[in-house]
């Protein structure tokens, strides 16, 4: 059985979650930001087969704006390579916040075990209580001679 966690063991645990629950977040966004990328970049090989003076629609913001794809392609292109230097910034962020979560956790002692670990010790715990259980109820006969 486990013992109950303290208070400071708690919020250590609770610190663990957070950073980890940080990086989850930030690795979601920044796949997303990846994936309008390369929307972006898919956009950009349409537009390059396209007569730069047609007509096109961009939609800015709630705003449908028509342009030319001559006007179109640079602010499309511009706004990749935002998202790809935004994305960047992401992944050294994440390195940083993985790399200081290891630290915490080699300070803190913290193990994390996997569920076959914890169903094991489980199964452990239940076998031993079970053969506790058998050996208590088990009398001796003691025959007076």
């Amino acid at each position: 059985m486990q013992e109950p966690m303290s208070r400071q063991e708690q919020e250590l645990l609770n610190e663990f979650q957070r950073k980890r629950e940080i990086i989850d977040a930030t690795w979601a966004k920044m796949t997303q930001l990846m994936a309008e990328a390369t929307e972006h970049k898919l956009v950009l090989e349409a537009l390059a087969k396209v007569d730069p003076g047609r007509k096109c629609f961009r939609l800015v913001g709630d705003v449908l704006v028509e342009r030319t794809v001559g006007e179109t392609m640079p602010a499309v292109d511009k706004n990749k390579g935002n998202l790809e230097g935004v994305v960047q910034t992401l992944q050294k962020q994440i390195e940083a916040m993985k790399k200081d979560l290891q630290e915490f956790q080699t300070k803190h002692k913290i193990r994390i075990r996997s569920e076959s670990e914890v169903a094991a010790e489980d199964a452990a715990a239940a076998k031993a209580k079970e053969a506790a259980a058998k050996g208590g109820s088990q009398g001796v006969l003691v025959s007076k001679s």
